[in-house]
């Protein structure tokens, strides 16, 4: 989790521990909801490369 960027750590992180919307996360780090679902995708499957 720490080779990701820092956005992408903390779109995951508000997601999966904060149990977020994209709406929710795209507000907080002001950002679209599109861009928080992508981001959170896209880091997913970052996390799935490394291992």
């Amino acid at each position: 989790m720490q080779k990701l960027d820092e956005k992408t750590r903390e779109v995951i992180y508000l997601r999966i521990t904060g149990e977020l919307s994209f709406k929710e996360i795209g507000i907080i780090l002001n950002q679209t909801e599109n861009w928080a679902r992508v981001t959170f995708y896209r880091g997913k499957n970052q996390l799935k490369e490394v291992d």
